[in-house]
C-alpha cells in the first residue's frame, strides 16, 4: 500500500480539531498499518460522498448552496494512507528522521484535491487497547460542507467526538518562542523575516476595537531577541539555544513603555486583569501562521522538500522547528479544550 509523506503536512492552511480515540473493534482490531482497514474506510467514505446513502450534509442541495463544492467536479479518488517513516534528508547522518504517526485522507475531485490528516505525536500511545486508536489532532483542508460531512463520517464509524481546537494566548506565545529557540545554527531573521502579531481585546474594555496588528519588521526583529543584558541573539550570528527566548517579554515591555498598554500575553506576569482583556490571537511570519481560532500553516521550501542540497544545513533547523511546533499542537489536542487566556 502506498504511504503518505510527512511533506503533505506542510504548505497547507489547516483547520484544527481535537479528536477523541477512534473505536474500530467492531470492524478491525488495528487501524494503522492495516491496508485492509484503510481501504475499507476509504470505500465507505467514497460511497457516502457519491452514493445514494448521503448523510444529507453533502446532498445536491448542499452542493448547490456551497459555491466551492459546486465547482469541484466529480469525485475521482478517495484514499486513506498511513504516514511513512522518512529517511534523513540527503542521507546526512546529522539529520534527524521524523515521522508523524497517523492517517492522510485525500479526496481527488476533477478540479481540486482536498485532504485531511489524523495525527499523533508518538507511536507508544496510539493503541491503548485492541480496537482503539488515539489520533488526537485532526487537520482538514476542506470547504465547510465537506468538512461537516467528513466529521459526521468519523463520528458514525468510530464513535469519536470531534471539537474545535482553540489555541490560547499562552500557547501562541510559547509556540512562537519555541520555534525561534529551535533555530539553532540559523540567522533568525532569514527564516522569520517580518513578524505580524494580532492582539485581540475584550469587548468590555474596547467595544469598538476588535484587534490591533503589531508588525515587527525584519530589521527590528533582532532587537526583540536581545537578552536584558544586551546579549545579541540573531543578526550576524547563529542563534544559541536558551531555556527561554525573550521575545514576548521584550514586546510586552515595549508596548507598556511606548503605548501605555499593560498586557500579559503569555501569563508570565500573573496579571489576571491584563490577561483577561488583552490576548495574542494570531502569529504570522514567513515560516508559519498560527491562529487562536484553530488555524495553522507551516511553510517549507517545497523545492527542497526531502532533497539534500547546498542549503541543507540552513533548511534542517527550520524544518525541525516546524516539526516541533506541530508536535506542540498535537500535545495541545491531547489535553482537550481547556480554555485559557
Amino acid at each position: 500500500m502506498e504511504q503518505a509523506s510527512r511533506w503533505q503536512l506542510f504548505n497547507t492552511s489547516w483547520t484544527l480539531h481535537r479528536l477523541s480515540p477512534l473505536h474500530h473493534a467492531k470492524d478491525f482490531e488495528t487501524l494503522l498499518n492495516n491496508e485492509t482497514a484503510l481501504k475499507a474506510y476509504a470505500t465507505r467514505l467514497r460511497d457516502q460522498l457519491t452514493g445514494d446513502v448521503l448523510a444529507g450534509l453533502h446532498s445536491a442541495a448542499t452542493i448547490a448552496e456551497d459555491d466551492s463544492l459546486s465547482k469541484t467536479g466529480a469525485l475521482q479518488d478517495c484514499r486513506w494512507e498511513f504516514f511513512a517513516t522518512e529517511p534523513s534528508a540527503g542521507n546526512n547522518p546529522r539529520s534527524t528522521t521524523s515521522s508523524f504517526p497517523g492517517i492522510l485522507v485525500t479526496l481527488e475531485y476533477e478540479n481540486i484535491t482536498y485532504k485531511g490528516a489524523l495525527l499523533s505525536e508518538v507511536d507508544s500511545n496510539l493503541q491503548p487497547r485492541t480496537g482503539v486508536t488515539a489520533l488526537p489532532l485532526l487537520l482538514t483542508k476542506f470547504p465547510n460542507a465537506l468538512r461537516q460531512t467528513f466529521i459526521t463520517f468519523l463520528t458514525s464509524n468510530f464513535d469519536t467526538y470531534v471539537s474545535n481546537l482553540r489555541l490560547s494566548s499562552t500557547f501562541l506565545c510559547a509556540g512562537l518562542e519555541g520555534f525561534v529557540a529551535g533555530l539553532e545554527g540559523v540567522v533568525v531573521e532569514d527564516v522569520i523575516k517580518e513578524l505580524q502579531l494580532t492582539l485581540a481585546f475584550s469587548p468590555s474594555v474596547a467595544p469598538a476595537l476588535r484587534n490591533v496588528n503589531v508588525g515587527i519588521p525584519r530589521g527590528s526583529l533582532v532587537g526583540f531577541l536581545r537578552e536584558e543584558k544586551g546579549t545579541l541573539k540573531g543578526k550576524g550570528k547563529s542563534i544559541q539555544r536558551k531555556n527561554r527566548v525573550p521575545l514576548i517579554a521584550n514586546l510586552t515591555a515595549y508596548l507598556e513603555t511606548h503605548l501605555a498598554m499593560n498586557v500579559d500575553l503569555d501569563g508570565s506576569r500573573q496579571d489576571k486583569v491584563a490577561r483577561q482583556h488583552v490576548r495574542l490571537s494570531k502569529v504570522a511570519c514567513a515560516a508559519f501562521v498560527l491562529g487562536s481560532e484553530g488555524r495553522m500553516k507551516l511553510v517549507v521550501d517545497d523545492r527542497r522538500a526531502g532533497e539534500g542540497d547546498e542549503d541543507e544545513e540552513q533548511e534542517a533547523p527550520s524544518l525541525r522547528a516546524s516539526e516541533t511546533l506541530l508536535r506542540a499542537v498535537i500535545r495541545r489536542a491531547m489535553i482537550g479544550d481547556q480554555v485559557t487566556t
